[in-house]
């Protein structure tokens, strides 16, 4: 979760403008974010693709969190999956806060 201002402690996801397995280009809209200010699109750094969303719509997420995962090839969204999962699921098992950190 980028931080959209410099108050700004969690971002709550409105929306996403791409799905798992779209390709992205640098400089695209990817999520819209609520923070504490405003609703502002999140723009993709990089070149890839959307590999797998880990923070979903209405759910909030500490500014420094992952909420997805990029990858750069086709061949590698398939293993950025199955990370995912097993975050997901060691969080689930456990007392873990409800974001996910890098």
């Amino acid at each position: 979760m980028p931080a959209l201002s410099s108050t700004m402690t969690e971002g709550k996801i409105v929306s996403w403008v791409k799905s798992e397995g779209d390709k992205l280009s640098k400089g695209e809209s990817v999520v819209v974010v609520e923070s504490d200010k405003a609703d502002m699109d999140v723009k993709t750094f990089y070149d890839g693709y959307l590999a797998a969303i880990m923070v979903e719509e209405g759910g909030v997420a500490a500014v420094g969190s992952a909420i997805a995962l990029l990858a750069k090839t086709e061949d590698e969204i398939a293993q950025a999956t199955s990370k995912a999962k097993e975050q997901s699921s060691s969080l689930s098992s456990s007392a873990a806060p409800s974001c996910l950190l890098q």
